[in-house]
């Protein structure tokens, strides 16, 4: 029995270990011209794809065959009722890294296109005969991660003027950016929960990004010119500076200034084109990166301190107006931002939650943009010092669904759920299987006025300059944004960290909000569904920036003495200690709201704050003795430990530890 049990769990090892197989075609099985065909299909041919074109995958004998010989013997052995245009690499351009690409069988993938009248089953029916074939896919087309509300800014008559007084930038409406920092101000719903944000405040203190940290906005496009987003764009210097229609850096791109456009490459040579459109990936762009500081609409997680220090964004085109990118345009995206300095791929994009039931069935199906996002997160592509290997973020979706959307669910990718200025998740967002943290999405249900949902930069030819919208399109970024700061913030304490470290460290750096769920409604959907399945918890700036300097973090309780065992940072005997002093910052005592210097007694620091904030104080301690030595003195040796208190106005059982 215990060896049939044996048997049984390596085979689904091997099962979940294996990747696309190929295809034995002799035998009886395979003798029908429709046998051969499904044999070699792979991907979902009934799911939404793009007319006139199949993505094939060659063997090694003919791949190597096309680059001597050409492609015109594929339309010889092809019936005569086959009509093809042409035959290309499905990676236009060839990728940076080559040997890479080369392992990852990139190099084997082609674009076979024909008349977009045409049956594409017919035509895959007929190609798949060729015994140079290996697999055929459908191109398929995944979809923006958003409800594609788009409300326009309008000034608001009245506000508490809270939040006005606690933003340190002098961007004119970012007192509408709860998702930023949330003051509790009812405007914004009458269930707001002060502190329901990423926060960003105290962490900006710390750093507000670096423009070494490129993020790769993988979306519709970016305004690059908008006036709070065109100091935040990456920049191209050899194609800004040089012939425009030229190919001026090599890299197989032509005017490649700020980006490129994937969906329709050869207009304008692939330029950028927002014309149309309304405006989800510069809506997205804003959340990471729109200038802080510069006195013009509003801030951002990673916009800098308007000093010209920000993160920069790089627009990564796959959808354009009513056009929108198959698997080779993500895949195409996804090289470029390898090959041209990106170390966080932002991706509010994805397939319906129903399209895969497992990862094995995704990296079946869409064999090309895996083998992309794999070549992205290649350690050999790694793009920033403080990173080994790129990060890819994915926005979870918005079909209420029990389950992340795919590519986001794989282990891999980062997958975002989407919260409201309440904690509590947003009426629309997945949940459950495959998602792995929470962030800001918005939420329009708890406000007539749409300030409960997220307001950004948006494209004024089609709507305006600003506007809000919702999604987990807008709760990726979130954490986008914050994963750069923890990004710059390595960077500039000249720390180093491998993927699986420093998403450890994203996914933990969280504040509970399964607290909020244990009962109750919201929408008349019992909430108790979404406890434990929004992901680890709310994103936290400040907490990440403490991890990646391996400062230990407290939550306590805003308006409550709270009491801190120390022996997470003095050690077991921590109570047996003497202790000195606590030294706490003018800045620490205005941001904690504190009234009195906290205290330590028999190993327990007791504290209360009255605000909502996160700041470090410092305890000092005697390491043996009773007394320090020197002088006349014979004794023990002062230490001192960081402590991160961070205030809440609630916070878990545990104190906040995770």
């Amino acid at each position: 029995m215990k060896h049939g049990f044996h048997i049984l769990i390596l085979m689904m090892l091997m099962l979940m270990t294996s990747c696309i197989s190929e295809p034995e075609l002799s035998g009886e099985e395979y003798s029908s011209p429709e046998a051969v065909f499904m044999a070699k299909v792979v991907g979902d041919i009934s799911a939404e794809y793009k007319r006139g074109e199949l993505l094939v995958e060659f063997d090694d004998a003919t791949t190597c065959r096309i680059a001597k010989d050409g492609v015109s013997f594929i339309f010889d052995e092809l019936p005569a009722d086959v009509k093809l245009l042409g035959v290309e690499p499905a990676i236009r351009h060839l990728p940076k890294n080559d040997r890479v690409a080369k392992r990852l069988g990139l190099d084997r993938w082609y674009r076979v296109c024909f008349d977009d009248k045409e049956s594409v089953d017919r035509i895959a029916k007929s190609v798949a005969q060729l015994s140079e074939v290996c697999h055929i896919q459908f191109n398929s087309i995944p979809k923006l991660a958003a409800d594609y509300r788009c409300v326009p800014y309008t000034p608001v008559a009245t506000l508490s003027g809270a939040a006005e007084s606690v933003m340190p930038f002098n961007d004119p409406i970012n007192s509408s950016q709860w998702n930023l920092i949330n003051t509790g101000d009812k405007s914004f719903g009458s269930t707001v929960v002060e502190g329901a944000d990423v926060g960003v405040k105290d962490a900006w203190k710390l750093t507000a990004g670096t423009p070494d940290v490129v993020v790769a906005v993988c979306d519709a496009p970016i305004k690059y010119t908008h006036p709070d987003l065109a100091g935040s764009m990456w920049v191209n210097e050899a194609e800004k500076s040089g012939v425009e229609g030229v190919d001026d850096d090599d890299n197989g791109f032509v005017d490649d200034i700020h980006g490129y456009n994937f969906i329709t490459e050869g207009y304008s040579y692939g330029a950028i084109n927002w014309q149309g459109d309304e405006g989800h990936g510069t809506h997205v762009a804003g959340i990471i990166g729109a200038v802080n500081g510069n006195g013009i609409g509003v801030s951002s997680i990673a916009g800098g301190s308007g000093n010209g220090d920000g993160v920069r964004l790089m627009s990564c085109q796959i959808f354009e107006g009513e056009v929108v990118g198959g698997d080779r345009e993500c895949a195409e995206a996804l090289i470029y931002a390898a090959d041209n300095g990106a170390c966080i791929a932002q991706c509010s994009y994805g397939y319906n939650s129903d399209a895969y039931s497992c990862d094995n069935d995704y990296i079946n199906d869409s064999p090309l943009e895996y083998r992309a996002l794999k070549y992205f997160m290649d350690p050999e592509n790694a793009n920033h010092p403080a990173l080994e290997a790129n990060i890819a973020i994915y926005a979870s979706g918005n079909e209420e669904a029990s389950n992340s959307n795919y590519p986001g669910a794989l282990p891999m990718c980062i997958s975002v759920t989407a919260i409201g200025p309440d904690y509590l998740p947003a009426w629309y967002t997945n949940y459950g299987r495959g998602c792995n943290i929470a962030a800001p999405g918005g939420d329009h249900t708890l406000t007539t006025n749409d300030r409960s949902m997220i307001l950004s930069t948006c494209i004024s030819e089609t709507s305006s300059d600003y506007a809000y919208m919702q999604g987990t399109s807008m709760a990726c970024p979130h954490v986008s944004g914050v994963a750069a700061l923890g990004v710059s913030y390595a960077g500039k304490l000249g720390k180093r960290f491998s993927k699986e470290e420093f998403t450890s460290l994203l996914l933990t750096s969280v504040n509970d909000i399964n607290q909020y769920l244990a009962s109750g409604t919201k929408n008349d959907v019992e909430l108790k569904q979404y406890n434990k399945r929004m992901g680890t918890g709310a994103i936290d700036a400040w907490r990440l920036l403490m991890q990646i300097e391996g400062t230990p973090s407290v939550m306590v309780r805003v308006g409550t003495p709270c009491s801190v065992n120390l022996s997470e940072y003095f050690g077991e005997s921590a109570n047996d200690i003497t202790y000195l002093k606590v030294d706490v910052s003018d800045e620490a005592k205005s941001i904690l709201g504190l009234t009195s210097t906290p205290n330590v007694k028999n190993g327990v620091m007791n504290i209360t704050a009255t605000k909502n904030g996160s700041a470090k104080i410092t305890v000092s301690a005697i390491a043996g003795g009773g007394q320090l030595g020197g002088g006349n003195n014979m004794g023990g040796t002062e230490i001192s430990r960081e402590v991160s208190i961070i205030s809440r106005g609630v916070c878990s059982d545990n104190g906040g530890w995770f």
